[in-house]
């Protein structure tokens, strides 16, 4: 089973090809606004490396947001054209349960993203499973969702958090895409993650 994973979600772009339970190659490149120009040419050379073609990968992860609208947009679009091109499926995943398949070891975990005074999370019990799933809400409902957890509780986030301390997000692709396996879609219904109105949409 040869696997791609895809995410443009934040400021980090992520390449990864995987094969069973080895990783053939990744790239990465953190940048503001060129995920556009990169994100293709990434993905032939990491093929390329392999000596594989599109028409090769079985399956490919794509994760859907939440994040930056732009960037989502890239990634789904192009995971959904590889996809649909070689007749493959297509895996979503969660811009923050990404993180916590690199952690054990607590009753919960919370992933975070800021936004401003606002913040995307998702709070997952011990196994992965979802408590509370991808929210986009204000500071203070944040504060009172994780009030009502009882145990020890893991917070990640790439930035601070006021009142709350935080490790640095890691992923973890081979647990990732075990858990992921069995939850593939057609390509015609991968869609973004938005989770936040666009700033046009806001206004309505």
């Amino acid at each position: 089973m040869i696997s791609l994973f895809l995410d443009t979600t934040t400021k980090k772009l992520e390449v990864i090809l995987v094969k069973d339970n080895d990783i053939l190659g990744k790239k990465e490149l953190e940048s503001i606004n060129d995920h556009a120009s990169y994100l293709v040419p990434f993905i032939d050379e990491v093929l390329k490396e392999n000596n594989l073609e599109t028409k090769d990968i079985d399956k490919y992860y794509v994760v859907n947001g939440p994040g930056s609208f732009t960037g989502t947009r890239i990634g789904v679009t192009v995971g959904k054209t590889l996809a649909y091109s070689n007749d493959k499926k297509v895996v979503p995943v969660s811009s923050l349960k990404q993180y916590v398949f690199s952690k054990t070891g607590y009753d919960y975990y919370v992933s975070i993203i800021t936004d401003k005074n606002n913040m995307y999370y998702g709070i997952y019990n011990k196994d992965y499973k979802d408590i509370i799933k991808d929210k986009y809400s204000t500071k203070e409902i944040f504060l009172k969702d994780i009030s009502t957890l009882k145990g020890s509780t893991l917070f990640i986030s790439e930035n601070d958090v006021p009142e709350i301390e935080v490790v640095k997000p890691e992923l973890d692709i081979l647990k990732l895409m075990d858990y992921y396996k069995d939850e593939e879609i057609d390509s015609h219904s991968l869609k973004p993650n938005y989770l936040k109105k666009i700033d046009a949409e806001s206004l309505l």
